[in-house]
């Protein structure tokens, strides 16, 4: 009986190390971690364009920090960032690292209160 048990402990541990690894896997190949809020308008797999591009309410320094949190928790790293413009005009472009994946990542201002988002993978 404590074999069994051992048995099936074991089973279950396996299980759950398996479907985390999958969900793992699915995650990297599905895309980069997005704020909780952003709407995704575009995808494009081809690697000729921006892999996905949106919109996310707040303005250019409340996204960009939405978006390096959400990063962070994804395990990505924020390698370098520049923020450009003024007021009126105001981008933030990003290049993020996880493992051996770079990113490009760019925020800027739409319009007041709502700001574009895109990024692409480094091909």
């Amino acid at each position: 009986m404590r074999n069994g048990r051992k048995n099936e402990a074991l089973r279950v541990l396996c299980t759950l190390w398996l479907c985390g690894a999958a969900c793992a896997a699915y995650g990297a190949e599905a895309g980069l971690p997005l704020p909780p809020l952003a709407v995704v308008n575009n995808e494009d797999s081809t690697g000729k364009t921006w892999r996905q591009s949106g919109k996310l309410r707040g303005t250019v320094e409340h996204a960009g920090r939405e978006f390096r949190q959400a990063l962070a928790c994804g395990g990505w790293k924020v390698e370098k960032m520049i923020a450009s413009g003024r007021l009126a005009a105001r981008s933030q472009l990003m290049i993020c690292c996880r493992r051996r994946q770079r990113i490009l990542l760019m925020v800027w201002e739409e319009e007041v209160g709502t700001c574009g988002f895109a990024w692409g993978k480094e091909t």
